[in-house]
């Protein structure tokens, strides 16, 4: 018994060091993951942090599930995979135990900040105030001032978009100065870069050099000869305007020439154009007005095009965003009401399944027998056209020869009259077939309609081609494999250059399948072995013999393709 005891301790104590050893494991890799992310790594994949939450779905903290969550729905974000990265964030909100004291904020602020994020890039502005402010709330309780203080920048942006100038101004000032309380020098002038494009709208020009002159001071944006690092020249234009207003024409074409020379995005382009626009117009130079007005014209259909493709995206995303939610509660209810459907009507399902399953496996025979019995009736047509026409090439070579052996002719009509008889058994033998395999056809419910489509992939149709390109006669066996595709896949062609009245020999039997398989002259002469005159003549008598009337050999070839 204490044996026994030991044993069961043993395990356990085992099982308990692996569980330990895994639990370790995903922590050093949630860690190291949540790294990355704080370094700007732009992740290509999600499969580590699916694998991740798939974990921490039953293991772990709840601090532990929300940066799970949130570091799936950072790669989402990185894919562009908005929906799920939505989803991963709100699953990652909904893990924060908000009313505990080891609740991770500062992660919680992150989750919030980057549903705004998302939203604010789908152009939904109120979903983006929201979170914005939900991440506000939550960076303060962190006391993470920093991230708090650029949580509520993130709402000027979002103002001006909605068209609330006066907002935007207020935030953008409340925000320079709390950064500026809490020591945030750098940042405090930093913000007021947005301010001063909007207090030159607003004529507010003493208070707008004011901010000119912190913002170039203490940004930390420009280098030493006073150039703003690159991708913020839109300050150029800003200062062009302010210099236009200020009626200091000189200084303001100066800012707009270098934002048109050092910024070479569509809203710097466009920008400088339009303020170059602006002083001609007031420096009454219609000239020069006129052509900056043109290219901010065509720039302007430039960002509008950019623009209309971005909104387009946006859209969609948040189309299937919708379309997500909408599909997950459809899903939910469809589950509900099918298993209980499924309890009441399961039995009855099985039924008619075996029942169908016998019905189909009779029929399947049937049709399997069918399909056997017409491949069979193919193969033999086949077969006994290929014999039909080397007796009738034989019996035009008696009948040549009757005129060169006169003495002889009374055995030789005898033995003509015997081919004769056995050309007509054929020919018989080949109605009954062909009759066989229209009754087969009219059974069968896909009528074959892309024939010439599937033409040049068939295998025999493909030996020919290189046949043809070498040079060499095809054998008895590969024209008895080409009539059966030809009889297959144009049973009405067929039926009507071997119907016994038209009286084809071989060659000329030949010869019109292969026109009808887009043979080219030269190819029919290298597949037959003659001449590009013997083919030219037999076409031309051929027009007499299958139609009726005269005619050249290529509305011979156009008639043939059309049957």
């Amino acid at each position: 018994m204490m044996k026994r005891l030991f044993h069961i301790v043993l395990v356990l104590l085992l099982l308990s060091a692996c569980g330990s050893r895994e639990a370790q494991r995903m922590h050093h890799l949630l860690q190291l993951i949540d790294s990355q992310n704080k370094c700007d790594t732009v992740f290509r994949s999600d499969s580590i942090q699916r694998l991740l939450v798939d974990y921490y779905d039953s293991h772990g903290t709840a601090n532990e599930k929300m940066l799970a969550y949130y570091l799936l729905g950072r790669a989402c974000q990185d894919t562009h995979d908005y929906p799920y990265a939505l989803n991963s964030f709100q699953m990652a909100a909904n893990q924060a135990d908000t009313s505990g004291t080891e609740c991770n904020y500062a992660l919680l602020s992150r989750v919030y900040a980057q549903m705004s994020d998302v939203f604010y890039k789908q152009n939904l502005i109120e979903e983006d105030l929201y979170y914005n402010n939900l991440a506000t709330q939550y960076a303060w309780k962190a006391k993470d001032t920093l991230a708090a203080l650029l949580n509520m920048a993130g709402n000027i942006a979002a103002y001006q978009r909605t068209g609330k100038p006066d907002s935007a101004l207020y935030i953008c000032e409340h925000t320079s100065r709390l950064a500026r309380k809490y020591g945030y020098k750098n940042l405090s002038s930093g913000l007021l870069g947005g301010a001063i494009s909007m207090l030159v709208e607003k004529d507010s020009l003493r208070k707008a050099k004011t901010f000119m002159d912190l913002y170039e001071s203490e940004s930390g944006y420009f280098d030493k000869n006073h150039d703003i690092e690159k991708g913020r020249e839109i300050y150029y234009y800003t200062k062009g305007r302010y210099y236009l207003a200020k009626e200091k024409y000189d200084s303001a074409e100066f800012f707009f020439r270098k934002e048109l020379r050092e910024g070479k995005d569509f809203n710097n382009q466009n920008a400088a154009s339009k303020g170059l626009a602006l002083l001609y117009q007031k420096t009454h130079r219609p000239d020069s007005a006129a052509k900056y007005a043109l290219y901010s014209y065509e720039m302007n259909d430039s960002v509008y095009a950019h623009m209309a493709t971005q909104e387009v995206e946006r859209m969609k995303a948040m189309y299937d965003y919708s379309h997500y939610q909408e599909s997950a509660r459809l899903a939910n209810e469809k589950s509900e009401k099918m298993r209980n459907r499924l309890i009441l009507t399961g039995f009855g399902v099985l039924s008619i399944i075996a029942i169908t399953f016998i019905v189909i496996r009779k029929e399947r025979k049937k049709r399997l027998a069918a399909l056997h019995h017409y491949h069979q009736s193919v193969a033999e047509l086949a077969k006994a056209q290929l014999e039909v026409g080397g007796l009738r090439s034989h019996a035009m070579n008696i009948e040549a020869a009757l005129s060169k052996a006169l003495d002889n002719i009374e055995d030789l009509n005898d033995y003509t009259s015997e081919l004769n008889l056995l050309i007509a058994k054929k020919e018989k033998d080949l109605e009954a077939l062909r009759s066989d395999i229209e009754k087969f056809r009219s059974k069968d419910a896909k009528e074959k309609e892309f024939a010439e489509t599937r033409l040049k992939d068939s295998e025999i149709y493909q030996a020919f081609d290189k046949l043809a390109t070498k040079g060499i006669l095809p054998s008895a066996e590969e024209w008895q494999q080409m009539y059966m595709m030809v009889i297959d896949f144009f049973p009405s062609f067929y039926q009507f250059i071997s119907s016994k009245k038209y009286a084809l020999n071989e060659k000329e039997f030949n010869t019109c399948i292969l026109i009808r398989l887009h043979f080219r002259p030269k190819d029919i002469c290298n597949l037959l072995g003659v001449s590009s005159a013997y083919i030219t003549k037999i076409r031309n008598t051929m027009m007499k013999k299958l139609f009726d009337v005269e005619g050249t050999s290529k509305q011979l070839d156009e008639k043939l393709l059309s049957l």
